[in-house]
């Protein structure tokens, strides 16, 4: 009996097994949105990160050792050049100012007396009283005299040289950074940081970069046989600061580095940014955009592609109507709702453009009336 309950059991589970599997293959395939790629032409903005600096960004830093004894400014403040920053306490330089005062007039009364004395030797060398041999003693006295003379004010002017220092001003019109270094901080001419920046920021430049295969491409979109033909027509560029504004003064690309950075085989564009009101500033990041126009680029919308790990994967269908996750690249631009793709997928793959959560690998759908991409 028990015999019989279990054939009967296995047999339904077969019956069950059979008419699951007939039913999985008399399902029709599930529907999706699909669309022919085809390459056309592109306005679009290309973007690279970019880093900002002053038309004049000047490191001050201290020509002496000492104490601080006065600041002058605050951060953030507009300065004229020659205008005071710092005073450095001046008490020894000015007892070495005057100890070389006094050794400049020492070395004044000795050259004196050297002199009175080839004076007096050269006439007695005239009258034969004396040989020459002590005439030529006293010049060579009044020759170190004069040396001794000149080494006083050298060391008269180092002097005074070390105390103008004590009097640090800005070398140029700008404004004033961070500032480290407080009244009674002590500072030196070896210190690695500055007492504080001074940046000129009327103009501001841009830089960005771009491999070499990206410059080619880069410059062959523009016309001109010689490079300053290209950045005469090129179009003017917008900046989008940190926090995601856009600055509304547009600037403009205006050199090109002679010489590929080595270690990283790109090369370096500068752009420059009227900055009237000080609303940018040196040191800070931003985004360059620059408008691009491309003849033939596949676009492909932005719902149809996912990412994983960093890379973008689209599905194509092929001629059985099966779908196969594809890797694509793309550039680092694209429209509100398309990327620019540059490898991966060509002109006439059919892609899925909606749904593609649900999809895997090697599924096989409907597609709905496929629609080329105008």
């Amino acid at each position: 009996m028990k015999k019989i309950i279990a054939i009967l059991f296995i047999g339904t589970l077969s019956i069950v097994s059979c008419n699951k599997k007939n039913t999985a293959q008399t399902a029709s395939p599930e529907a999706y949105p699909t669309l022919m790629l085809k390459a056309q032409k592109a306005d679009v903005s290309v973007e690279y990160p970019t880093t900002l600096e002053g038309e004049q960004t000047v490191e001050i830093r201290s020509k002496i050792d000492g104490y601080i004894e006065q600041v002058f400014v605050e951060e953030g403040s507009a300065v004229a050049k020659g205008q005071a920053l710092f005073k450095i306490d001046a008490n020894s330089y000015v007892q070495e100012v005057n100890n070389k005062k006094a050794a400049v007039l020492a070395a004044e009364a000795s050259l004196e007396t050297a002199v009175i004395q080839t004076k007096r030797t050269s006439a007695l060398a005239e009258k034969k009283i004396i040989n020459n041999y002590e005439l030529t003693s006293a010049k060579n006295i009044e020759r170190v005299k004069r040396a001794e003379l000149s080494q006083a004010n050298a060391d008269l002017s180092a002097a005074k040289s070390k105390l103008a220092f004590t009097n640090i001003v800005s070398p140029i019109n700008g404004v004033v950074g961070s500032l480290p270094f407080k009244i009674g901080s002590l500072v030196s001419i070896s210190a690695p940081e500055p007492l504080t920046t001074v940046a000129n920021t009327k103009h501001i430049y841009a830089y960005f970069s771009l491999s070499q295969q990206q410059l080619n491409a880069f410059l062959n979109q523009y016309s001109g046989h010689q490079l300053k033909d290209k950045f005469r027509n090129m179009p003017a560029v917008s900046l989008v600061t940190s926090d995601g504004e856009t600055y509304p003064v547009k600037g403009k690309i205006q050199t090109l580095s002679g010489v590929l950075n080595a270690s990283t085989g790109s090369a370096n564009f500068k752009a420059v940014f009227p900055n009237p009101e000080g609303k940018l500033w040196s040191g800070a990041s931003a985004t360059i955009v620059i408008p691009t126009q491309f003849t033939e680029v596949i676009l492909v919308p932005k719902k149809a592609v996912f990412e994983l790990q960093g890379r973008f994967f689209v599905f194509t269908k092929d001629a059985q109507n099966v779908v196969h996750n594809t890797e694509i690249k793309i550039r680092n631009t694209a429209t509100e709702k398309e990327y620019l793709v540059t490898e991966g997928v060509q002109s006439g793959d059919i892609i899925v453009t909606d749904g593609i959560g649900n999809l895997r690998d090697g599924v096989k759908i409907a597609p709905r009336a496929a629609a080329s991409k105008k």
